[in-house]
C-alpha cells in the first residue's frame, strides 16, 4: 500500500501512522473542516477489490456510525480512497489497555476498567451489533483514564467471507487469544460470544497471563474448544472465591452456560469493582512453579458461595492491615472519633445503621441573595461582571425559555466550575487548566499550562477565588494561586483518588478513595486529618455549606459524616445504587445524588429520602443546585442536562446540544447561567435570552 503520509483524503489531511496489520493500516489526521484529530483506518488494496465487499462495508459502516455511548470510539465518517474504503474515527491519544497487561492486576482494579467496556458492549447487543474481537489492543485508554471499545468488525466483514473459522482457508476469525468456541468453529455468534472474549481479558489482567497457550494458533485454538478452565488461584493465591465464579461463568465452553447478557456481566463487575479484600489490596502475589503443582493435585471440584459473607476477624485484619501500610508517622489519623457502619456482604444483607447519642443538632443555613466576594483583581481580567436581574435569573417560572446562548467548541473538557465570584469559568482539560469568562466564550482568556503526564482528574476552588486544587492522574494534587497564576505547592495522595472536594471553610480537603474510604486531609500540604470508612469506595465526595458534614458516595448509596468528629450519619434510600455524584442545596437542607438512571433527594437532618427521580437516561455525571435551590442540574452519560423540580420531584427541561457525555453541569453563582462541559471538546453556556 502507498505512503499516504502527506496526503490529504476527502477533508482529511493524513499525519502519520498510528500502526498497520495485516488488513489494514491506521493513520492520524486531521478534518480540515473541523480543525480535529481523528484516527482513520484504510482497507489495504489485496482486501478491497471486490465489489460485494465493498457494498457491504458501506452497509456496516452505516450501522456503527449510528453507535452512541460514552464507552465506544465513535465511527464519524466513511468512504472509498483510490477503490479502498475507509472509516474515520475518534482519535484517541492514549495507550490501550495492552501496555497494562503481563502483571497481575487487583481483581477490583480490572473490574472497574472493564465494567464500562461491558455496559458499552451491551448497548452495541441491543442495537444488534456483536464485537467479534473483543481483546486488550481493542480497549483504548483516554486521558482522563477511561477505558473506550474500538474496532468493530468492519473488516471481520472481509475475513468472514473467505473463510468460516477453522474450516475454510486456514485463517480464524478474530484473534485466537480471545475468541469463544462456536466462534472458532464458525457457528453463528451473538452477545454471548463477545462475553467469553471479555472474560478471557478479565482473567489476563487478574492473573497476569493468558488462560490458554500454545505454539499455534490451531493448538491454542483447541485448547478454547476442550480445555477445561484454569483456576485463576493456580496463578495468583490471593483470588477470592466470588471473582473466580466470575470467570468460570463468563468463560463457560456452552454460550448456554455464560453469563446470558453483558449486562448481567457488567453487574457483576461493578460489584466486584466496587468493593476490596483484604487481600486485594496488596499487590497480587503470583504462586510460585512449585506451589501450582501441588494446586494441581488437589480436587477440582467448584463449591458455590451460599453467602459471601465477612466475617468480624477479616473486618479487623483490615483495619490492622491499613494501619500498617500506613506506617507510624500517619497511625495516630485512624483514631478513635471515627465511626462507620458495618456491612455482611449477603445476598440479603442491607446497611446497618449505627445510632449515636452524641450527634449534635443540626445547623440550620439561611438561604441569602447572591452577594459577590471581595473584589479581587487578576492578572488576566479584562471584563467585570454585569449585576443580575430578576428577569435573567433562571427560576421555575421561566426554565422554559433556558437556551444555549454562546459556547466554546474548542477545547479539551474534563472538568470544570465556576469561581465563586463568578467571573470566571474554570475549566481542566488535556494539557492546560483554562480560565473563560462567560461574557466572552469563544476565547480563552488566559491558561495555565500542564505537562504531557500531568492530566486532572478532579478540581476544587476556594471559596474566596484564591486556589485551585488540581487532582492529577497521577496521584498528585497541584494547588495553584488563581490571582496570579503560580503554583503555591503540590503534595501526593493515595492511587485510587477518584474526586476531591474543598470545604467552604477551607479546613479540610476530601479524597474520594477506591480503596473504601473517604479521607480529609489539610489542604496546605496534604497531612491526613481524619479516615471516613465507607466500606465499598469512595466515588464522589461533597460538603455541606456550612462545613459541618460530608459525603461520600460509593458503589451502595451514600455515606454522611460530621466532619469534625467523623460520626456517621443516616442517610436513607439509594443502598442499591452507585452514587457517582453529589452535591448539597444551597441552603443546606437538601443533599442530591446521581446514579444510572435514578438520583436521589435526602433531607439531610433526617437522613430521609424526599425525591427519586427516575428516567431514560443512563450514569449522572454531576448535579447541582440553582441558587434559590428549587431546580436541580443532571449532567449524563446522554449527551443532555436534566433540570429537575426539587420540591415536586418532576422533570422540568432536558437541554440538549451535546453529542457525547456531558462531564459537568453546574449553576453560575448569582443563577443566571449554567454551563456544560462535554467529551466532544465543547463548553456550552444557558441562560435565558
Amino acid at each position: 500500500m502507498e505512503d499516504l503520509i502527506g496526503k490529504t483524503i476527502d477533508r482529511y489531511k493524513i499525519i502519520s501512522e498510528i500502526g498497520r496489520g495485516g488488513m489494514a493500516v491506521v493513520y492520524r489526521a486531521v478534518d480540515t473542516t473541523l480543525d480535529r484529530n481523528v484516527a482513520i483506518k484504510i482497507i489495504t488494496p489485496e482486501y478491497a477489490d471486490k465489489e460485494k465487499l465493498l457494498k457491504r462495508f458501506s452497509r456496516e459502516a452505516k450501522t456503527l456510525a449510528k453507535l452512541s455511548h460514552s464507552n465506544l470510539v465513535k465511527v464519524l465518517d466513511y468512504g472509498e480512497y483510490d477503490g479502498s474504503p475507509y472509516v474515520i474515527m475518534e482519535f484517541i491519544p492514549g495507550g490501550t489497555l495492552s501496555s497494562r497487561m503481563g502483571k497481575p492486576m487487583n481483581y477490583a482494579d480490572a473490574a472497574a476498567i472493564l465494567a464500562p467496556v461491558a455496559r458499552a458492549l451491551n448497548y452495541a447487543h441491543l442495537q444488534k451489533v456483536v464485537h467479534r474481537d473483543v481483546k486488550p489492543a481493542n480497549i483504548l485508554i483516554n486521558e482522563s483514564g477511561q477505558a473506550l471499545l474500538s474496532d468493530f468488525g468492519i473488516l471481520k466483514l472481509i475475513e468472514a467471507e473467505e473463510t468460516q473459522g477453522l474450516t475454510g482457508t486456514g485463517k480464524i476469525v478474530g484473534t485466537p487469544s480471545y475468541m469463544s468456541p462456536e466462534q472458532i468453529r464458525g457457528r453463528q455468534v451473538d452477545g454471548r460470544s463477545d462475553v467469553y472474549s471479555l472474560g478471557i481479558v478479565f482473567f489476563e489482567m487478574v492473573t497476569g497471563r493468558k488462560p490458554y497457550i500454545a505454539n499455534t494458533p490451531i493448538e491454542l485454538s483447541l485448547k478454547h474448544l476442550n480445555d477445561p478452565i484454569p483456576r485463576a488461584r493456580q496463578f495468583v493465591r490471593d483470588i477470592p472465591p466470588e471473582v473466580e465464579q466470575v470467570f468460570l461463568k463468563a468463560m463457560a465452553k456452552k454460550p448456554e452456560e455464560r453469563y446470558q447478557s453483558m449486562a448481567a456481566f457488567a453487574d457483576d463487575l461493578e460489584k466486584l469493582g466496587g468493593k476490596l479484600s483484604v487481600s486485594n489490596t496488596r499487590v497480587a502475589r503470583p504462586v510460585t512453579s512449585e506451589q501450582q503443582k501441588l494446586d494441581e493435585k488437589k480436587p477440582q471440584g467448584l463449591k458455590k458461595p451460599a453467602l459471601l459473607v465477612i466475617p468480624a476477624l477479616v473486618v479487623v485484619a483490615l483495619g490492622v492491615f491499613l494501619i500498617s501500610r500506613m506506617g507510624v508517622g500517619n497511625a495516630a489519623s485512624l483514631n478513635g472519633t471515627e465511626t462507620a457502619p458495618m456491612v455482611v456482604n449477603s445476598p440479603t444483607s442491607t446497611l446497618a445503621k449505627p445510632t449515636s447519642t452524641n450527634t449534635p443538632e443540626p445547623t440550620v443555613v439561611t438561604a441569602t441573595p447572591f452577594v459577590p466576594t471581595e473584589t479581587k483583581v487578576y492578572a488576566f481580567e479584562t471584563v467585570t461582571p454585569v449585576p443580575p436581574t430578576l428577569a435573567n435569573i433562571i427560576s421555575i417560572s421561566n426554565v422554559s425559555r433556558v437556551m444555549e446562548i454562546d459556547k466554546n467548541d474548542k477545547i479539551s473538557v474534563i472538568n470544570l466550575g465556576w469561581t465563586q465570584d463568578g467571573k470566571w469559568i474554570v475549566n481542566t482539560g488535556s494539557g492546560a487548566i483554562s480560565f473563560i469568562n462567560p461574557k466572552k466564550m469563544k476565547d480563552v482568556d488566559h491558561k495555565i499550562n500542564l505537562s504531557g503526564s500531568e492530566i486532572p482528574v478532579s478540581l476544587a476552588i476556594s471559596p474566596d477565588n484564591d486556589k485551585i486544587y488540581i487532582l492529577l492522574i497521577k496521584n498528585v494534587i497541584q494547588v495553584y494561586d488563581i490571582v496570579s497564576q503560580k503554583k503555591i505547592t503540590e503534595y501526593p495522595v493515595p492511587g485510587g483518588v477518584h474526586s476531591i472536594a474543598l470545604s467552604p471553610n477551607g479546613k479540610y480537603l476530601a479524597l474520594g478513595i477506591l480503596d473504601n474510604k473517604v479521607q480529609l486531609i489539610d489542604p496546605t500540604n496534604g497531612t491526613v486529618v481524619r479516615n471516613l470508612r465507607s466500606s465499598y469506595g469512595g466515588w464522589s465526595v461533597a460538603f455541606s455549606p456550612d462545613s459541618s458534614r460530608v459525603v461520600g458516595g460509593n458503589t451502595q448509596g451514600a455515606l454522611m459524616w460530621e466532619s469534625e468528629t467523623g460520626t456517621w450519619l443516616n442517610l436513607s434510600g439509594g443502598q442499591d445504587n452507585l452514587i457517582k455524584s453529589l452535591a448539597f442545596s444551597k441552603d443546606g437542607k437538601k443533599l442530591a445524588g446521581g446514579s444510572k438512571g435514578t438520583i436521589f433527594i435526602w433531607d439531610v437532618e433526617t437522613g430521609d429520602s424526599l425525591h427519586q427521580f427516575s428516567g431514560e437516561f443512563t450514569n449522572v455525571n454531576s448535579v447541582d443546585f440553582s441558587p434559590d435551590n428549587s431546580i436541580l442540574a443532571a449532567a449524563t452519560d446522554d449527551a443532555t442536562i436534566i433540570l429537575w423540580d426539587t420540591e415536586k420531584g418532576s422533570q422540568l427541561k432536558i437541554l440538549t446540544g451535546h453529542t457525547s457525555p456531558v462531564f459537568g453541569a453546574y449553576f453560575s453563582p448569582d443563577g443566571v447561567n449554567i454551563v456544560s462541559g462535554a467529551n466532544e471538546g465543547v463548553i456550552r453556556l444557558w441562560g435565558i435570552p
